[in-house]
């Protein structure tokens, strides 16, 4: 699936080689995710690794990555508060 980075986060690195104008290059990119349930995977960020190669930079995507699954988790427990709020009140 991908490398476990903690707490519901992977990090997948799709590789692959472009030939432009006679000239080949490698790209290594850097994509975030979640497994959302059975069938969706939230997407989080990514980056082009040989465009970044710095361990500062991983970490600073890393660190983004996880603040939007935090924003992610945190709607949709607002949400679902929300929703069991609808369903016990009186007269609904």
């Amino acid at each position: 699936m991908g490398k476990a980075l903690g707490d519901g986060l992977y990090e997948f690195r799709p590789r692959d080689e472009i030939q432009e104008q006679g000239i080949a290059e490698n790209i290594l990119l850097r994509v975030f995710f979640h497994p959302h349930g059975n069938k969706i995977i939230l997407l989080l960020g990514g980056d082009d690794k040989g465009e970044h190669p710095s361990s500062k930079r991983r970490q600073t995507e890393i660190a983004e990555a996880r603040r939007r699954l935090d924003d992610f988790r945190d709607r949709r427990r607002r949400r679902r508060r929300a929703t069991v709020s609808r369903e016990r009140r009186p007269g609904t």
